[in-house]
């Protein structure tokens, strides 16, 4: 995929949530009201501009939705009252499933997260960034002794550069710097280095940017009615407290709602379901973008609401253990961690972990929480 200048481009304007009056989240007030005061004139007349202009695409944007989503018309009705009372986009309203306007009051809108983000890790946007690249990562994991998938060989401009021995393994490829899943190719087994080197696709020499080969990691066992063809991960969030010590704040179970895909995210129709952060139970899932609810897995009937994730104690002690010793430069970081029948792994760390699976699976605002409080706590420290 390379440096996404495209991305990062659409992430450079911070667009004010009001026209001159902000409307957010309770909790991100303080933060907004700073903005506002530090704004110019040139600034405050551009974010007036922008918001009328917004509030004139609301009913379109909710025309869009209703069709995408095969709403009616009541919905497309309520989506614009709701959106134009509380600045926010009619998509959002139909993904985390808002029905009165004082429920957004606990939500990041998701055009408001990119902002969020930068300001309070902005290590995140940079090259630099340890979450952003595979080997990097890895390498960190490495020296801090964290469980994590061992790397067999690099490619990086059509060289081989083998490290491990593949040991008959089955073993998988993926960009270093790939995001949702996509690029991921299972290259089946290899006995020793020399099988490796001969056999390895040439498509994968001739690819741009560079990938990590891997063994392919087995799920626990106790989640193979839910895995399907994939591995399933739990995204857990930790955020720095407010004395600089990791807390767990969300978590979210993704997994494949159908056999043949080899991935588990939403892109590739996954589906989410609440993690309860003391219990490792699990809650309703849904898919990530539309559809209906399952309390059972749609293609095995294996139960999913009250189900408790097996290892959950030592994935989330993992996940807070990791920010702490091998990546404190962060204040927040989103992992895909997997639980396997050696223990929970370290999948990937994720800088911009992004709002819409924990809200959307929760059925729940990420303010209404330990994430809001120190979200606003982060964002005053920077102020």
């Amino acid at each position: 995929m390379g440096y996404d200048r495209l991305y990062f481009l659409k992430k450079a304007y911070a667009l004010y949530p009001g026209v001159t009056r902000p409307v957010s989240a309770s909790v991100l007030a303080a933060h907004y009201l700073r903005r506002r005061s530090h704004r110019g004139p040139l600034r405050a007349a551009l974010d007036a501009i922008v918001g009328i202009a917004f509030l004139a695409w609301i009913p379109w944007r909710a025309h869009r939705v209703q069709r995408k989503f095969g709403l009616d018309a009541a919905w497309r009705r309520r989506a614009i009252a709701i959106a134009r009372a509380r600045f926010a986009d009619p998509n959002d309203i139909a993904l985390f499933r808002i029905a009165e306007s004082d429920a957004l009051d606990v939500y990041v809108r998701r055009y408001e997260d990119a902002a969020l983000n930068k300001r309070i890790n902005p290590l995140g946007w940079t090259r630099a960034c340890a979450l952003a690249d595979k080997l990097r990562f890895y390498a960190r994991c490495r020296a801090a002794g964290l469980p994590h998938p061992e790397t067999v060989a690099a490619v990086d401009h059509g060289r081989l550069d083998i490290v491990a021995d593949p040991a008959d393994r089955a073993l998988i490829a993926k960009p270093a710097d790939g995001e949702g899943g996509e690029g991921v190719t299972l290259l089946g087994r290899f006995a020793t280095i020399a099988d490796l080197a001969a056999r390895l696709p040439e498509s994968l020499l001739a690819r741009s940017g560079a990938l990590v080969i891997q063994p392919y990691v087995r799920t626990h066992a106790d989640l193979a009615d839910l895995a399907l063809d994939a591995l399933p991960t739990v995204r857990i969030v930790t955020i720095l407290d407010e004395a600089g010590t990791p807390e767990a704040v969300s978590a979210t179970f993704r997994f494949a709602s159908a056999r043949g895909t080899h991935v588990d995210n939403m892109k590739a129709g996954g589906l989410l379901a609440p993690v309860d952060l003391a219990r490792g139970t699990l809650g309703l899932a849904c898919k990530g973008y539309g559809g209906g609810d399952h309390a059972t897995h749609p293609v095995t009937g294996a139960a999913i609401t009250g189900r408790t994730l097996p290892l959950w104690d030592a994935a989330k002690a993992l996940a807070i253990r990791a920010h702490a010793t091998a990546f404190a430069d962060y204040i927040l970081i989103g992992w895909d961690v997997a639980m396997t029948p050696d223990g929970p792994v370290l999948i990937e760390g994720n800088g911009k972990p992004g709002v819409l699976m924990p809200q959307r699976a929760a059925r729940r605002g990420l303010c209404d929480g330990r994430y809001g409080q120190l979200l606003a706590f982060h964002l005053a420290m920077k102020a």
